[in-house]
C-alpha cells in the first residue's frame, strides 16, 4: 500500500511538473511583440476566409468526410496576437478560456517566420516524415502485416487532409510521435508505461481543442499491447495494461482540463472553472438546439461519415485479408482469449461518443476519424491470431 501511494505521488508531481512548464511555455511566446507576427496571422485569416467561403472547407471531396475546420483555424491564428491584452491574458485567451491553446507555443514562433502556406507544407513533411518512420519501425518489431494495418487506419481517416487543418495536426502529431517512441524505445519505456501515458493524455489536453483526441490513445495502446502480446505476456496483465493505461490517459486528460482553472483565474482573475463546467455539461448531455441526440445517434452519424463507401471497401478488404490468414495459420483458441484486450480497444471510440453524445453529434465530420482505433484494433487482432501474425525476430535497434 505504501509503494502505492508513493508512485501516485510521483504521477502527482509529474502532473504538476508539466502543468508549470504548460504555463511557463505560454507565457513565454506572448512576450512575442504582436508586430512580429502580424503580418503573417492576417494573411492566414485571409486564406482561410476565402477558402471556406466564411466557415467550413472540403475543398474538392464535397463530403463531409473532407471538411477542413477553417472557422477554429481562424480563431486558432487570431489567437496569436496580444491585441492589447497582456501577456498573461493572452496567454490564457481570456476569450476562449477553457482551453489550454497549447498549440500556441510551436505556432507563434513559427508565424515569425512561416506564412500559412509554408506552414502546412511544414505540417506535411513533418506528418509524413513520422508516418513513415512509424511504419518502418512498427514493421521490424511486429511484421510486415501490422504495420500494414497501422498505417491503413490512419489512411481511412484521412491523414492526408491534415497538413490543410491546423486544428487537425495536433492529435496526428501526439499520436505518431508516441507511437514512435514506443516501438523505437520500447525496451527503456516498457517499465513506464504508466508515465508514459500520463504525460501522453496530458500533452494531448495541453495542445489539441478537443478534436478526436481517442486517435491519441487507442493507437499508442495498442503498439504497447502487441508488442506485450509478442512478449508472451499473460492474459491478465493484458488486460489491467489496456484498462489501467487507458484510466491513467483520461485521467491526465481531465485533471490537465481542469487545471487550467485555477491557473487561468490566478493570472487573469477571470472564473475559468465556470467556463469549463458549462463546457462538460453543454458536451456530454444529449441537448443539441431543440433536438434530443441520444448516444445511438451520435455513433451513427460517425459511422455513416466514416465507413463512406471508399472505405467501407477498405475495411472489408482488410478485415477479409486478416481473417483469412488467422484461419490458414491459426493459434491455439488460448492465444484467441489471450489477445482479447486487443479487440476490446477498438471499442474506445464507442465509449467516447456515448460519453460526449453532444459533442461528437455536433463536430461528427472530424471526431468520426476515432474510428481508425477500430479498424487498428480489429485487424490488429485478427493478425496476431495468425501463427506468424507478429514477426518472431527482435531487430536491432540503429
Amino acid at each position: 500500500m505504501k509503494q502505492c501511494f508513493r508512485r501516485v505521488g510521483k504521477w502527482t508531481l509529474l502532473l504538476a511538473g508539466l502543468i508549470v512548464c504548460y504555463t511557463a511555455s505560454l507565457l513565454a511566446v506572448y512576450l512575442i511583440p504582436d508586430e512580429w507576427v502580424n503580418d503573417h496571422v492576417q494573411s492566414a485569416v485571409t486564406i482561410l476566409k476565402e477558402e471556406g467561403d466564411g466557415g467550413y472547407a472540403n475543398y474538392f471531396w464535397h463530403v463531409a468526410y473532407g471538411i477542413t475546420d477553417n472557422l477554429t483555424d481562424k480563431e486558432m491564428f487570431l489567437g496569436m496576437l496580444k491585441n492589447g491584452r497582456t501577456t498573461a491574458q493572452a496567454a490564457m485567451r481570456t476569450d476562449y478560456s477553457r482551453y489550454w491553446h497549447g498549440y500556441a507555443v510551436t505556432l507563434r514562433p513559427l508565424c515569425v517566420v512561416l506564412s500559412i502556406i509554408n506552414l502546412r507544407f511544414l505540417n506535411m513533411m513533418l506528418l509524413f516524415a513520422l508516418f513513415v518512420l512509424c511504419y518502418w519501425h512498427c514493421r521490424r518489431r511486429l511484421g510486415a502485416w501490422i504495420a500494414f494495418f497501422f498505417g491503413a487506419g490512419l489512411v481511412m481517416s484521412f491523414i492526408l487532409i491534415a497538413p490543410f487543418c491546423q486544428q487537425y495536426m495536433t492529435v496526428y502529431l501526439l499520436t505518431l510521435s508516441a507511437c514512435y517512441g514506443l516501438l523505437r524505445f520500447w525496451e527503456k519505456l516498457r517499465h513506464r508505461l504508466p508515465e508514459f501515458f500520463l504525460t501522453l493524455g496530458s500533452l494531448v489536453c495541453f495542445f489539441d481543442f478537443l478534436t478526436f483526441p481517442v486517435l491519441a490513445l487507442g493507437y499508442p495502446l495498442l503498439v504497447a499491447l502487441l508488442l506485450q502480446v509478442k512478449a508472451g505476456e499473460a492474459s491478465s496483465r493484458l488486460w489491467c495494461q489496456t484498462i489501467g493505461l487507458s484510466a491513467i490517459w483520461l485521467v491526465s486528460y481531465a485533471a490537465t482540463w481542469l487545471c487550467k482553472a485555477p491557473v487561468g483565474t490566478l493570472l487573469t482573475g477571470q472564473n475559468v472553472l465556470a467556463d469549463i463546467l458549462k463546457q462538460v455539461a453543454f458536451r456530454t448531455t444529449g441537448n443539441w438546439e431543440y433536438v434530443v441526440v441520444t448516444p445511438i445517434d451520435s455513433i451513427l452519424i460517425n459511422l455513416k461519415t466514416f465507413f463512406i463507401g471508399s472505405n467501407v471497401l477498405c475495411f472489408v478488404l482488410l478485415l477479409g485479408a486478416a481473417a483469412l490468414r488467422a484461419l490458414r495459420r491459426p493459434q491455439p483458441l488460448a492465444h484467441w482469449v489471450r489477445t482479447l484486450p486487443v479487440a476490446a480497444v477498438a471499442l474506445w471510440p464507442f465509449v467516447w461518443y456515448c460519453v460526449l453524445q453532444n459533442h461528437v453529434r455536433l463536430h461528427f465530420w472530424m471526431t468520426n476519424k476515432q474510428l481508425a482505433v477500430t479498424v487498428f484494433a480489429l485487424c490488429a487482432y485478427l493478425t496476431s491470431a495468425a501463427r506468424d501474425g507478429l514477426c518472431e525476430k527482435v531487430s536491432k535497434e540503429t
